[in-house]
């Protein structure tokens, strides 16, 4: 299995929150309800160093970390996605230096499922964009400021869209590990 720089990284989901996040995106949702496979966390590739290093971004309760894992075997249970082609690695690293730091949006799940509700009854997305950052936000972005988006900007960042575009693309390319 081989990992890539850019490559988009998603975690199954787990736990109590993602237990109830993850019901209320299924009512939204039939196609989410009826997933075995449930991501969650989600990240990207910064860069594979030449030991075999992975250098991934995520935005998690401290905020955006630089997190390396000695294999793609230490990642844990998830699946890896090439979604950009041939990103431009000193674009990467720019988006990734710029924004390691920024504070964890703990609120931006609030924000989420309100946009979500008034995009699915209101037919009227919406999204708040701050500085703070949750990993769904951190890795629509990373895409964006690459060239490829994964939604559209002005819609609230949902890890089913984000699944859905990622497996539309490159399912069968991914690198699964669950």
């Amino acid at each position: 299995m081989e990992v890539k720089a850019g490559y988009n990284i998603l975690w199954k989901g787990k736990g109590p929150v993602f237990t109830i996040l993850s019901f209320l995106l299924g009512l939204t949702d039939l196609a989410w309800r009826k997933r075995k496979w449930k991501p969650w966390h989600v990240g990207y590739v910064v860069t594979v160093l030449e030991d075999g290093w992975i250098v991934t971004s995520q935005a998690v309760a401290n905020g955006i970390e630089a997190i390396s894992y000695p294999s793609v075997d230490d990642l844990g249970d998830c699946r890896v996605y090439p979604w950009l082609e041939n990103p431009d690695q000193s674009l990467l690293e720019t988006y990734t230096e710029e924004h390691l730091g920024w504070p964890y949006d703990a609120i931006g799940y609030l924000w989420v499922i309100l946009g979500a509700l008034s995009e699915k009854f209101l037919h009227r997305p919406f999204r708040i964009v701050d500085k703070a950052k949750m990993c769904w936000e951190n890795l629509g972005e990373f895409d964006r400021f690459m060239g490829k988006e994964l939604q559209p900007e002005e819609e609230p960042c949902l890890i089913n869209k984000m699944t859905n575009a990622l497996e539309s693309k490159g399912g069968s390319d991914a690198v699964t590990k669950a």
